[in-house]
């Protein structure tokens, strides 16, 4: 704000000089002037306080007449003087002050204000989200759906204007920057105590590497992600200790590979790594064999390394790469004699990696003319080209800007995730397939969500309460309806329980928790609310331990009467409790009603009453 007042002075330095001046002499001229009284007689001037009276309503008004008597000619002489100077001295200054508002360095200063006021009023947990294109505006859209806030900081104002038209439940404030510079991330909220973490998304990785250095500098502790497309720029961040570095090409070529070779892994990785509650993926299982690669650039590069890795066969075609001699065949791909010089007739499979989508799609076209049953990856680069590709529907989408911006969500807001994916390939394809089904039976059709809790004071506090009582909370507890005590567990699973190095895989319900473990859970965005309660409420957890209730209020109590009695005429009654039960994994595998189907559950802790014995 001061930078703005200053900025306003110096531009309206010479107007408001101006209108001083004209105003201090018409009004100490005016003081001085004699007048006429009734009779004719000359008279003293009217003093300064008078005049400057009549200057003030004649400067703006022209004029309320000639006050408290009829003026001398000299008067009228010299207000005559007075209005035409300052009707030009305002005159003069109303077009500075039009243009200053006009001025780009002016909208600039304002907008910066703005944005300065509007990331000191967060008090809640926000992300710097470094760059809104493709990759950052889903990062923060995915953000605002899971109910985290956002700053975002772009240097081209095109995006800056398109971001102010997206809807966003929470409005995120927005910069007009170079997220290079110290001083925007520092504007951004850097050093804000309420800062959770920073993602580097810029075009470019040169910023994108200035970015993760600075924040590692100002904030150590902050958590960094990256994209860095360059495998140079990934070394060299990984000497000042970035957090996650995601090369989406690198990525990519890991992924197809890994449904080549290993589909039951990337299956999984896939769905942890997805938004909540989309449509869960189609099954991808790409044929082992001969392959064909258009363009070879640095997308290019990775799938033929990581395919040739794997054992299958790769021809390449592309232009501009001919001559570095690693290129198969010359030409485009969108010739049909070029892709029959690749052996399109026997090939199982092409990787189609161009930067134009119109490129990609007419290769695409070409491929499955010449060979119907070939299974074709296309690079898709911008996501108005959706229309196009669910028209053509490849088999496989390489979308980089949605790869980026899943596992960035996925990871970010869920820390524990990290740890877990790093030790999936410690798994066989059988442990990871049965892993899948539970997650897929969680909800139905639909990506779970993933979340993690730490049992400290300030997420669980019932737990540390019962914990300070001396009283053992396991994992079953946690797992337990607290809406119905003795009938299908929650629809969520325990994937691992990390105590300081200590790691506890797919954890048991017999397994006790102690203060400070950490849990990472996937299931029911619903479970997941009714979980929260267990942990805050005493009554609830002691009621999901014991099965007993210790009561509440007198509404709360007829209102879960009535509850139940509803539930009884549906359902048969419950049987009586009985002892925590065993540890198992089979109500995973139950059928599980969608959501918004199916009659409410019975109530119970929840609404402050246990099941009748």
């Amino acid at each position: 704000m001061s930078s703005l007042f200053f900025l306003i002075l110096r531009r309206m330095r010479l107007p408001l000089i101006l209108v001083v001046v004209v105003y201090t002499v018409c009004t100490m001229v005016l003081a001085v002037v004699p007048g006429v009284d009734a009779d004719g007689n000359p008279t003293p001037g009217m003093g300064l306080f008078n005049a400057f009276y009549v200057i003030s309503y004649t400067g703006s008004t022209i004029g309320f007449g000639e006050i408290p008597v009829p003026y001398s000619n000299d008067q009228r002489l010299w207000m005559i003087v007075t209005i035409y100077a300052t009707v030009i001295g305002w005159s003069y200054t109303i077009v500075n002050v039009i243009a200053l508002l006009n001025e780009s360095g002016f909208q600039l200063a304002l907008s910066n204000a703005r944005f300065l006021r509007q990331v000191r009023a967060l008090r809640e947990p926000f992300y710097i989200v470094c760059g809104y294109g493709e990759t950052g505006r889903l990062v923060c859209q995915g953000l605002d759906r899971l109910g985290l806030r956002c700053v975002i900081v772009e240097r081209d104002a095109l995006r800056v204007e398109e971001a102010r038209l997206d809807e966003y439940r929470s409005v995120p404030p927005k910069s007009n920057a170079d997220a290079a510079q110290p001083t925007v991330l520092t504007s951004a909220g850097l050093m804000s105590p309420h800062c959770r973490g920073v993602m580097a998304l810029a075009v470019d990785d040169e910023t994108n590497q200035a970015i993760a250095v600075a924040c590692r500098l100002l904030r150590p502790d902050l958590p960094v992600l990256a994209r860095i497309r360059d495998p140079e720029f990934d070394t060299h961040l990984g000497v000042y200790g970035g957090d996650i570095v995601v090369n989406p090409f690198e990525r990519f070529a890991e992924h197809l590979t890994a449904a080549l070779v290993a589909p039951a892994h990337f299956r999984l990785r896939e769905i942890l790594t997805s938004l909540p509650d989309h449509k869960l993926p189609a099954v991808h299982r790409p044929p082992r064999g001969h392959w064909i690669m258009c363009g070879y650039g640095r997308f290019g590069h990775a799938v033929v390394q990581k395919l040739r890795g794997a054992g299958q066969t790769v021809t390449v075609i592309d232009v501009a790469h001919f001559d570095q001699g690693d290129v198969d065949v010359k030409g485009r791909g969108t010739e049909a004699g070029v892709l029959q010089a690749a052996g399109i007739d026997r090939a199982v499979g092409i990787v189609i990696g161009h930067h134009s989508d119109q490129r990609n799609l007419a290769i695409g076209v070409h491929a499955r003319d010449l060979n119907p049953g070939i299974f074709t990856v296309i690079r898709q680069n911008l996501d108005s080209s959706d229309p196009l590709f669910e028209e053509f529907s490849p088999d496989l989408v390489m979308e980089p800007y949605r790869l980026v911006a899943q596992e960035f969500l996925a990871v970010i807001t869920t820390p524990l995730l990290a740890r877990f994916l790093d030790r999936l390939p410690l798994h066989t394809e059988e442990e990871c397939a049965n892993l899948t089904r539970r997650l897929e039976h969680l909800n139905p059709r639909h990506i779970p969500e993933i979340w993690s809790i730490d049992l400290d004071a300030v997420a669980a506090p019932a737990v540390l309460r019962a914990m300070a009582r001396g009283e053992h909370v396991r994992i079953g507890h946690l797992r337990t309806d607290p809406a119905r005590w003795t009938g299908p567990s929650l629809r969520l699973s325990p994937l691992m329980l990390a105590r300081g190095d200590e790691i506890i895989e797919r954890p048991s319900d017999d397994t006790e928790v102690r203060a400070g473990d950490q849990i990472l859970f996937a299931g029911h965005h619903q479970a997941k609310r009714r979980q929260e309660l267990i942990l805050v409420n005493d009554n609830v957890l002691d009621y999901v331990r014991t099965g007993t209730d210790h009561g509440t209020g007198w509404v709360w109590q007829n209102l879960v009467e009535r509850r139940r009695r509803r539930s009884a005429a549906k359902e048969p009654a419950p049987p009586e409790p009985a002892p925590l039960r065993a540890a198992t994994e089979a109500p995973l595998l139950e059928p599980i009603e969608s959501p918004g189907e199916g009659p409410a559950p019975s109530s119970g802790p929840a609404s402050g009453q246990a099941p009748e014995k």
